[in-house]
């Protein structure tokens, strides 16, 4: 099952980014995007926006790491395991949270 939402995630984020990007102007500095506001994404069920800030966070981190390989059947483990970090630090920053 989790492979199967994993899956599932990283298609519907990698058909949704043509149309994100032409149905939206909004830009977002991830380098301030707080946990509160990932939260909020999750409670509202917006699975497009998480999923590109998910996929946007691991290849900033694979950068840093030089860490190639993408994991889809990590994808629902590593995003619960950010909101259950970022839960306990809400104005926090969603980077300084993940850095620890």
């Amino acid at each position: 099952m989790k492979k199967l939402l994993g899956m599932l995630l990283l298609a519907g984020a990698l058909l949704s980014m043509p149309l994100a990007g032409s149905a939206q102007a909004e830009k977002v500095d991830l380098g301030k995007f707080t946990c509160g506001e990932l939260i909020e994404l999750a409670e509202e069920e917006d699975v497009e926006t998480l999923t590109m800030i998910y996929f946007w966070l691991d290849g900033y981190f694979s950068a840093k790491s030089g860490d190639t390989v993408l994991d889809a059947d990590a994808v629902e483990e590593s995003l619960t395991e950010i909101l259950k970090r970022c839960s306990t630090q809400k104005s926090a920053t969603v980077l300084s949270v993940i850095s620890q």
